[in-house]
Parts: structure tokens; C-alpha cells; sequence
């Protein structure tokens, strides 16, 4: 048996056959071939050389800044009393007078307050009554003494001669021992005496309440009442606070540091310092006092600095802004932080020429950054306004044109003069 082999003739029939069954298929088919010979036709025509024109990008453009940028740090905190005093009675009474108020300026030593002294006015004349008596005892003692020494004396001579006993002679001892214990017992109660009195006489002086607090260290000689706690009429306690005294100059602000900014501050090391009350005025402030650990919930630091106020304009609870300038370097060339763009070798940017509209790549390693704006590290020449959007879809040399502008951009090819700076002092 012999197999039959399928022609040639055969198959092409049977191909023609299948197109005839699927017109949709083979006028598909037909469109799709025809569109690949146009399409291998126009790139075949295209010159593909050097001089060949990409599609211009729309893009928009900035300009650098040339000038100053600083490393910063932004903290926030609120101004306090570096030091606070709370005036409280040392005894207890009515309030008869207060001699001061809410922001009156006290000198150490100023008395602010009296209280009801009657009580104690009283117990410091019956402890001067007690004082008097108590000395006439101890004049009578100090009398009976001299008399028991000098019949001591008497009795030893008339005993020596054999005129007296020695049983008078023992007696007149005893007197004088006697004399010298009532002595003792009368300087003892003298000296409590006049010790109550004292003591009577303190707590009198107690009803007078005067301002006063610790001078170590101090070169400020003068508070302020920051809080009146008392009223007149009040009946208080000893130990009752009266007062709360402040110390306006300087003031201390106080913020929590960031691990990563901690190495950056020391000691000694200026900020500026910004409320709300007077919006962009700064005043100034010095570093004084930094934690020597961080928190380990927080990984924050507490740092301390002094502010001047010598006009008294802040005052205590305001909210404060802290600029720390950590870095600052002059005569470099800024730009916004999403004006670089991140190739696989490092950051370009490209700078636009107005005249050919084109773009040239430049690449640029990234310094410091100061709010939006980040440094370009050695970048001498920026030459021209830089692409601020649609950096991502260029290349070297590319045309660009901006939003709205419908012209034909220059070939790249032609010879155009030097582009104009894109300089900006900041």
C-alpha cells in the first residue's frame, strides 16, 4: 500500500479554502501585515545617525539659587521661670494686709503681708513678764550664794582657832553647797526664759511675711509676683503658701533633641528662639544645660537654654519655636529637593537652554537641606533655568518645550549663543 503525499496545489488550496470560510479572520490578518510594511517603511527612512531628533518633553523649569543654605533643626517648648519661689506664712492668723500684687516688682526683704499679730503680741509680753521674774530669782540666788560663801569663809577661820565647831563648820558647808545648786537652777531658768521670749518675739516678727529667697548664685536681686493666693480676711495655717515670686530675666525654654540632631548641640551654642505673640521676631537664646542620656522610650534628650529678656516681653507659659543652626555654608548652589533625579550612577538635574530648547545632564552629589531646597555639592555650572517636572522622560541633550508653547523647538545642531545665568542671590 502506498501513501498518498498532499501537493503542493493541494495545500494551497486548502489554505485559500479556509481564508474564503473566515473573510473576518483574513481581513484582519491582511491590515495587520499591511501596517508592520508601513511602519518597517517609515523607521527604514528615518535616519538613525547623529543627527537624529527625539520627541521634544513638555516640561517646567526654576531657577537654582545661589547663595547661603544652613542645616537646621526646628524644635518646640514652652518658656518657664527658671526659678520659682512660693512665699508661705510661718504662722498662723488672719490676713490683715497684703502690701502686694499680681506682677509687682519685690526686692529681697520687701514685706508683703501682715497678719493678725494679737496672739503673738501677748505671748511675747508674758514671756518678757516671765524674763523679768525669773532675773529677780536669779539676783536672789546670786545673793544667797555670796552670803553662804562669805559664812563659809567665817566658819573656816573660827574653826582653824578653835572657836566654832566642826559640826557648824559642816553646816555652813552645806549652805554654800545648797546657795551654789539654787545658783545653777536660777541661771537655767534665766536663760529658758529669756529663750521663750526670743522664740515669742520671732513668731511675732513671723506675722510680718517678707519676700525673700536664696541669694547663691544670684545676679538678680529682684522677683515678680506671679500668683496673689491669699485674700485679706483670709483665716490660714502656718505653712499656708501666700505668694508665687519669678524671676523674668532670663527665662529657660526647654525642648527634647532627636538622636539623630543629639551630637550636633553642645554647650555655649546660640539659637533662635520665635512665639507666636510676635511672629517672625527672634530673640536670642543660649544653650546651658544638656542631658548626658537619651530616654530609651523616646530616644529624645532633654536640652536647656537661657533666654534674654531684658525688656520683659516674654514671659513665662508662652509657646516657644527653637532654631538650631547646626551647618551653614555659603556661596552654593541650591535647588528644590525634587528637582534631582536619581539615575542608577547618583542624582543628575538637567539644565535647560532657552535658545535651542534643549537640556543638558548634569551630575550632582546632594549636601545639606534647609526646609524644600537641598545643596548641590561642587556645582559650578548651572548655567540656565533647571527641570522641575518631567526630568524623569529626558535624556542628554533632548528638546523640551513648556506648557502652552506650541512652537518647533531649535535643532540641536544649530549654533546658538551662550544661554543667560540662572543665578539668583538667595
Amino acid at each position: 500500500m502506498t501513501d498518498s503525499v498532499p501537493s503542493s496545489s493541494s495545500r494551497l488550496g486548502r489554505f485559500l479554502a479556509f481564508f474564503i470560510r473566515h473573510k473576518l479572520i483574513a481581513v484582519l490578518i491582511l491590515l495587520f501585515l499591511a501596517l508592520t510594511l508601513y511602519r518597517l517603511a517609515t523607521l527604514k527612512s528615518a535616519d538613525f545617525s547623529a543627527s537624529f531628533e527625539a520627541e521634544p518633553v513638555y516640561v517646567e523649569l526654576v531657577q537654582a539659587n545661589y547663595g547661603t543654605i544652613r542645616d537646621l533643626g526646628l524644635y518646640y517648648g514652652t518658656l518657664s521661670a527658671p526659678s520659682k519661689y512660693t512665699l508661705a506664712s510661718k504662722v498662723g492668723g488672719e490676713v490683715n494686709e497684703l502690701l502686694a500684687d499680681i506682677g509687682d516688682r519685690l526686692v529681697n526683704g520687701d514685706v508683703v503681708a501682715i497678719l493678725d499679730n494679737e496672739e503673738y503680741t501677748l505671748a511675747r509680753d508674758r514671756a518678757a513678764l516671765n524674763v523679768s521674774l525669773v532675773e529677780a530669782q536669779h539676783v536672789e540666788a546670786m545673793a544667797n550664794l555670796d552670803f553662804a560663801r562669805n559664812d563659809m569663809a567665817r566658819q573656816a577661820n573660827l574653826t582653824q582657832k578653835s572657836i566654832v565647831t566642826q559640826a557648824e563648820f559642816e553646816t555652813a558647808e552645806n549652805r554654800l553647797k545648797q546657795a551654789e545648786a539654787r545658783m545653777a537652777v536660777a541661771a537655767s531658768q534665766l536663760e529658758a526664759a529669756r529663750n521663750s521670749l526670743a522664740d515669742a518675739e520671732l513668731r511675732l516678727s513671723y506675722t510680718r511675711i517678707v519676700a525673700s529667697w536664696p541669694m547663691d548664685n544670684d545676679t538678680v536681686s529682684y522677683r515678680y509676683v506671679g500668683a496673689r493666693l491669699v485674700n485679706v480676711g483670709d483665716l490660714i495655717a502656718s505653712n499656708t503658701p501666700i505668694f508665687e515670686l519669678v524671676s523674668l530675666d532670663p527665662l529657660l525654654v526647654v525642648v527634647e533633641i532627636i538622636e539623630k540632631d543629639y551630637p550636633k548641640v553642645h554647650v555655649g551654642m546660640e539659637v533662635s528662639i520665635r512665639t507666636e505673640a510676635y511672629g517672625k521676631e527672634t530673640f536670642k537664646g543660649v544653650v546651658k544645660r544638656i542631658a548626658p542620656v537619651l530616654s530609651a522610650d523616646s530616644r529624645q534628650a532633654r536640652v536647656e537654654m537661657e533666654v534674654a529678656n531684658p525688656g520683659l516681653r516674654l514671659k513665662p507659659g508662652m509657646f516657644a519655636e527653637v532654631i538650631f543652626v547646626f551647618d551653614e555654608r555659603r556661596g552654593v548652589w541650591s535647588v528644590a529637593q525634587d528637582v534631582p533625579f536619581r539615575r542608577n550612577d547618583g542624582y543628575v538635574i538637567f539644565i535647560a537652554d532657552p535658545v535651542t530648547q534643549t537640556v543638558s545632564e548634569l551630575k550632582v552629589e546632594l549636601g545639606l537641606r534647609e526646609g524644600d531646597r537641598v545643596e548641590l555639592i561642587d556645582a559650578t555650572n548651572i548655567n540656565g533655568p533647571v527641570v522641575a517636572l518631567g526630568q524623569h522622560l529626558l535624556q542628554d541633550g533632548q528638546p523640551y518645550r513648556l506648557p502652552g508653547d506650541n512652537t518647533r523647538p531649535a535643532s540641536s545642531r544649530e549654533t546658538a549663543p551662550s544661554p543667560g545665568s540662572g543665578k539668583m542671590e538667595s
